[in-house]
């Protein structure tokens, strides 16, 4: 979370911030194009979407690199 004096000042850090993504050239298009598809959404109904995705991603990523993790740490057949 931002620490500001005032909601307003959050929301501005918090806008300062994304436009720093959106402009630097080592950021994925991925994420990019979820912070542009944000603006502008309610934001309850954007923090409900990102504990999904949160939760659906991570389990999904967390699991392919413990397989990953297995298959290398296995000795060869």
């Amino acid at each position: 979370m931002i620490a500001s004096s005032s909601p307003a000042d959050a929301v501005s850090e918090a806008e300062r911030q994304i436009a720093w993504v959106l402009a630097h050239p080592g950021m994925s298009d991925w994420l990019k194009d979820a912070l542009k598809s944000a603006a502008g959404r309610d934001p309850v109904h954007l923090l409900n979407d990102l504990e999904i995705l949160g939760l659906l991603l991570r389990t999904k990523s967390q699991s392919i690199i413990d397989e990953q993790l297995r298959q290398s740490s296995s000795p060869p057949s």
